[in-house]
């Protein structure tokens, strides 16, 4: 005898329901909606559009007048730069000799700090690596802004670089010293240089040319030279250069290079970079990182070269202008002469603060200070000046040379601007020079920051008032539809059955709000009614059908039993077959329709019992019942037990083999599998025969999906969906996939222990 601990819900239906029970859903099943009364007031868009407008009212007026006084003062600033440098340039013009190469005496210029040094006396070459430091003692560690740059992948402790560089008399002397974890060095067998660690020497002329020298070796000791193509992969002539001196050292942090070069390979150099190159891996030998000592030519031009005229400089040494710098530059963009700043000199006395200032003074200051870091004063921003402006000068420059006529034009450096004004300076009928002033345009920022600020004083007390009132605005109004969201949400269970029909968050409210409760609750009760109505009407169909089912099925049996010829005939049987579908039909529907009401029923009376002793129960009653399929089950010696309905339990199997009976190969087999798990069980049902279609495995847990095409059986798709429902009961889930051999299918219940 089949063992069965499946409960029957299908009977639950009462005897004495009619067909005047079934509501007439065309005039009575719903209530007719009420009327909306029109409620008057003013809605949210209206009151937000009014703050807006009222806050957008406010500085428009203002803001615009400043910014076309700050237009119109910079404007009269370019016109006086051009003018001053007409002048300085006229009495330039004709005077040759302020131009001329004898006039000229090599310096180096560095952004922020001089760097190569003078050195007092040479470095010998073969002095150790720690004298070649203490010599050089201004070694500039990577600082990721200054004179290195590298990307975002860059790590300090796997590669990084101090440098230093001198000069003495014909000599310039540079040592590196390389924070390198793994050293890749030169191999002899590779004709490509570009696969180990090295360093670059890149070398920009002023007329154009660019020379490229690669330090490179494949052991401690003397390095090798080499001129390099444009892609640092292949030598120009093969030949290693010899002016050039340099020594790769071991260090415990990695390696340091020491450098003596003839001061003559600098000759007319607009621009001197070093890049040290890092290689990890020794089997891809790829480069890892780049450290640069000029990462962007704009911005960076360390080992720059210019070329000063003392009698140009002490001609311009006498002029002042008030926050500028005064160039001369000549035909070969060489820089002759130069002269004051474009950083204020009035910041810092602003940015200074006497911190022994009391009272109502000190509270003043701080104000001001709090002040002018919110409106970006440029008096009291000095980072916001560019170290290097070279891209532009030249430029600008170029302009001048071509043209031969003035030129002037504003600049911008984040908040900071700055006007450069040129001129050139002629010799007859040729332009042998130029005279670039840059003065800084902050201080007409600075009065445009007054101005602001004062007008913001204004504007923060209004801002302040309406400020506040658009928060408690805003607070109220999240609030409230915060509450008319979680209110929505927990009125209906995630499958669909209302816990509520009425939504209390802002039904008395006039605005939108309220409106959209009141809609919400209308659309809760239509819900609700017509939900109560296909609740009803499973088991109004079963009790209906029922009984004429039974008069059918009553009057066959008579039939037979008074004409025993009647027993083997075929439309005898097609009826049988006939009536045992629509009762099956009938049993599906009531099943599915109670199923969730009685399991919240029965939430408290769930207990442990062992899941072994119940698999192995219903799989012996399952063989009973389909002899024409071996049943095979496979599950621990031990116990497993389970917290939750027995009951309910064994349905979900009933429906879980029932389905591989449908689909599966006749007389084939059906493997029940039970194994625990980390923190639960799994129970699996394999059969083979059809796959699942790929149209509806996404769905094939919902009510009514069936893949069936047999219309001489009965498949609701109803038996999954009990199983998903007492899956999720029990804090399970169940999914199906197809065997991977593509010859059958398992469906899979996780149960937690």
């Amino acid at each position: 005898m089949v063992k069965r601990v499946t409960k029957s819900i299908s009977n639950r239906s009462k005897n004495n329901r009619s067909v005047s029970d079934l509501p007439n859903i065309d005039n009575h099943a719903f209530q007719k909606p009420r009327r909306r009364t029109f409620r008057p007031g003013l809605k949210i868009r209206t009151k937000l559009l009014l703050l807006i407008l009222s806050l957008l009212a406010i500085p428009y007026m203002g803001y615009d007048s400043v910014r076309r006084m700050e237009k119109f003062l910079l404007e009269g600033q370019m016109e006086a730069l051009k003018l001053t440098s007409e002048g300085i340039a006229t009495l330039l013009k004709d005077r040759a000799n302020l131009f001329s190469d004898a006039e000229g005496i090599p310096e180096f210029l560095i952004p922020t700090q001089q760097l190569p040094q003078q050195l007092i006396e040479a470095i010998p070459f073969e002095a150790p690596i720690n004298e070649w430091s203490s010599a050089l003692n201004n070694l500039i560690d990577y600082t990721g802004g200054q004179f290195f740059e590298c990307d975002l992948s860059y790590e300090p402790n796997s590669f990084s670089v101090r440098f230093g560089a001198g000069v003495y008399e014909s000599f310039y002397y540079a040592v590196f010293e390389i924070t390198d974890d793994i050293v890749i060095l030169r191999d002899l067998d590779r004709l490509s240089l570009d696969r180990n660690d090295s360093l670059r020497l890149t070398i920009a002329k002023q007329d154009g040319a660019i020379h490229r020298y690669l330090f490179t070796a494949a052991e401690s000791g003397r390095m090798s030279i080499y001129a390099m193509k444009e892609d640092w992969r292949y030598t120009v002539t093969g030949d290693p250069i010899r002016e050039i001196v340099a020594e790769l050292v071991p260090i415990s942090s990695g390696y340091a290079i020491k450098i003596r070069a003839p001061l003559t390979i600098i000759n007319q150099a607009r621009q001197i970079t070093f890049e040290a190159i890092d290689v990890d891996d020794q089997t891809s030998l790829n480069i890892e990182s780049l450290i640069s000592t000029a990462p962007d030519i704009s911005q960076y031009a360390i080992g720059r070269v210019r070329l000063i005229s003392p009698e140009l400089a002490r001609l311009i040494e006498p002029l002042y202008l008030s926050a500028s710098q005064i160039t001369i530059w000549d035909r070969d963009f060489q820089l002759r002469a130069e002269t004051g700043t474009i950083v204020p000199d009035d910041y810092r006395t602003i940015l200074s603060f006497d911190g022994q200032t009391m009272g109502w003074d000190r509270f003043r200051s701080s104000l001001q200070r709090i002040g002018g870091r919110i409106l970006r004063s440029p008096l009291i921003d000095p980072d916001e000046y560019p170290d290097e402006s070279s891209r532009e000068d030249q430029r600008l420059l170029s302009q001048i040379f071509d043209t031969g006529i003035s030129i002037a034009e504003p600049r911008r450096y984040g908040d900071a601007r700055i006007i450069a004004a040129g001129h050139p300076v002629w010799l007859e009928d040729e332009v042998i020079g130029s005279i670039l002033i840059k003065q800084s345009g902050n201080k007409i920022l600075s009065l445009k920051s007054d101005t602001l600020r004062r007008f913001t004083l204004l504007f923060l007390g209004v801002f302040l008032f309406l400020t506040l009132t658009i928060l408690v605005f805003t607070f109220r109004l999240t609030y409230r539809v915060s509450s008319l969201q979680k209110e929505t949400e927990h009125a209906a269970t995630p499958e669909g059955r209302l816990r509520k029909t009425l939504i209390q968050s802002s039904t008395r409210s006039t605005d939108e709000i309220g409106d959209l409760s009141r809609a919400i609750s209308q659309m809760l009760q239509n819900l609700s009614q017509y939900t109560q109505y296909l609740e009803r009407l499973p088991d109004t169909l079963a009790h209906e059908m029922h009984n004429p089912l039974n008069v059918v099925n009553s009057s066959l049996q008579n039939l037979e039993r008074n004409n025993s010829e009647l027993r083997s005939n075929g439309y005898m049987e097609r009826a049988r077959n006939g009536i045992l579908r629509l009762q099956n039909i009938l049993t599906s529907l009531t099943e599915a329709a109670n199923l969730k009401d009685g399991l919240e029923s029965e939430i408290n009376q769930r207990e442990y019992f062992d899941l072994v002793k119940l698999v192995r129960g219903c799989v012996d009653g399952y063989q009973s019942i389909h002899p024409s399929f071996r049943l095979v089950c496979d599950s621990p010696a031990g116990q497993l037990r389970l917290y939750g309905s027995e009951d309910h339990i064994a349905q979900m199997l009933d429906k879980l083999v029932d389905n591989a009976v449908a689909f599966g190969n006749q007389d084939g087999d059906i493997l029940l599998k039970l194994q625990g798990q980390n923190q639960g069980v799994e129970i699996s049902v394999t059969n083979w025969g059809s796959i699942l279609p790929s149209d509806i495995v996404n769905r094939l847990f919902d009510p009514m999906v069936s893949s069936s095409k047999d219309a001489r059986r009965t498949h609701l798709g109803l038996g999954l969906y009990i199983v998903r429902i007492i899956a999720e009961f029990h804090g399970g889930k169940v999914v199906a996939r197809n065997l991977p051999s593509m010859d059958g299918v398992t469906f899979t219940v996780i149960l937690p222990v």
